[in-house]
């Protein structure tokens, strides 16, 4: 499991890759990837293509990133499998994230 950080300055986005299990484990290093760009960038997306677990931990990990981010930052969660995507539809993150 492991996370990679892009930042596209030319479209003002910050991109997390997250592969593997997306867990409590993840907890510093996923809080550290967007920490850093606070307030500087505009758009953020998660990308979850290579994501095969993930828990409530992952879930609030998710909204400590909106919160700390604020309403005004475009998050989008990419990619996510069926079983990933129907998690978020269930906890409704489709109401305060753009899933696609």
């Amino acid at each position: 499991m492991s996370i990679t950080v892009n930042v596209d300055n030319t479209n003002n986005l910050v991109e997390i890759t997250v592969v593997g299990s997306f867990d409590f484990s993840l907890f510093n290093d996923f809080r550290s990837t967007y920490s850093d760009y606070v307030g500087q960038y505009e758009n953020f997306r998660i990308d979850m293509q290579m994501v095969e677990y993930l828990d409530s931990a992952a879930l609030g990990m998710l909204l400590s990133m909106r919160n700390a981010l604020g309403a005004d930052v475009n998050i989008e969660i990419i990619n996510p499998n069926d079983f990933i995507r129907n998690i978020l539809m269930i906890s409704r993150f489709d109401k305060r994230f753009n899933i696609r």
